[in-house]
């Protein structure tokens, strides 16, 4: 089943704008994975990927107070992404000094952004998580994390739950319909990535 990817949730973004330290925090453990593995990618170690998202989530605080979500302008991940290749080009140009046989290789832009777009399909798979686990059963959840996510054997889930093998049957395809109802109700609010569920094992 081919599903579009959901924009970034305009409430946590309006959040931000307002000051809300604890949207803050959110947003940073969402969105910090994608900074470093693109910039990882591009050939930068690990500890400068570390200083480059840093200085992304800075200007992009710098920035949030007149930053206004309108998914008919501009879509987030496109705005966010730019910022991410600003200050990523900029770490280059500050080492310069270094030869050009020191300096790895950037990819061009359709490869990055093909990175880009996997890492940003990961937040959304935890975002669909995380809504799914306000809408099931907590023995129902627990169910799913076990079998689906950390793959572990249905007898052997089974025992530890309490419940049959069918029960675990039933309780992962209950989380994995729901799953598609949440990813397609997000869907409404960005037509323009196709996310395969079937490619992250769901």
């Amino acid at each position: 089943m081919s599903l579009k990817y959901p924009a970034t949730s305009k409430t946590l973004l309006d959040k931000i704008a307002s000051g809300d330290e604890i949207s803050w925090d959110e947003f940073y453990l969402k969105y910090s994975p994608v900074v470093k593995a693109v910039a990882q990618y591009k050939g930068v170690r690990a500890a400068d990927a570390e200083d480059i998202c840093q200085q992304v989530m800075m200007q992009f605080f710098k920035q949030s107070k007149t930053f206004r979500f309108d998914p008919d302008i501009a879509r987030f991940r496109t705005y966010f992404g730019l910022i991410i290749q600003s200050k990523i080009s900029d770490f280059y140009r500050e080492n310069r000094e270094r030869t050009v046989d020191e300096l790895p290789a950037i990819p061009v832009d359709t490869e990055t952004e093909t990175l880009f777009m996997s890492e940003w399909r990961k937040v959304v798979i935890k975002e669909i998580e995380a809504k799914l686990k306000q809408r099931v059963s907590f023995d129902t959840f627990q169910a799913y994390e076990l079998y689906v996510v950390q793959k572990r054997p249905v007898k052997k889930v089974a025992e530890f739950l309490g419940c049959s093998e069918n029960q675990v049957y039933q309780a992962k395809k209950r989380c994995l319909d729901m799953m598609h109802e949440i990813a397609l109700e997000m869907n409404k609010k960005d037509p323009g990535l196709q996310l395969e569920l079937s490619a992250h094992g769901i």
